[in-house]
């Protein structure tokens, strides 16, 4: 095992890494699978469903969805992180 084993720091970092990796990995899965459907699709083998016009999200309304998304969840882990930090100080921090 290596001197940065007990590294706050550094495992703090390396869980980033993963969870990024795993992120990126599990788009760059659902980005071929849209693009072999996609793909099928154009050749006639599949038909995209009809439904009521006007109703599907358009792909620039499902990215702008998806920002508003990462945007909450950010907060969400800026207010938690926030917290987590006031709880952990001593009870003499908070005396001021």
């Amino acid at each position: 095992m290596g001197s940065d084993d007990n590294d706050p720091n550094e495992a703090m970092a390396q869980f980033e890494r993963r969870a990024r990796d795993l992120l990126r990995a599990q788009q760059e899965a659902f980005l071929a699978a849209v693009t072999a459907w996609r793909e099928r699709a154009s050749k006639g083998a599949l038909v995209w469903p009809s439904g009521p016009t006007g109703l599907s999200p358009k792909p620039e309304e499902l990215a702008e969805a998806s920002y508003a998304f990462a945007a909450k969840l950010l907060a969400d882990q800026s207010r938690f992180m926030e917290e987590l930090s006031n709880a952990m100080t001593t009870e003499e921090k908070h005396k001021d």
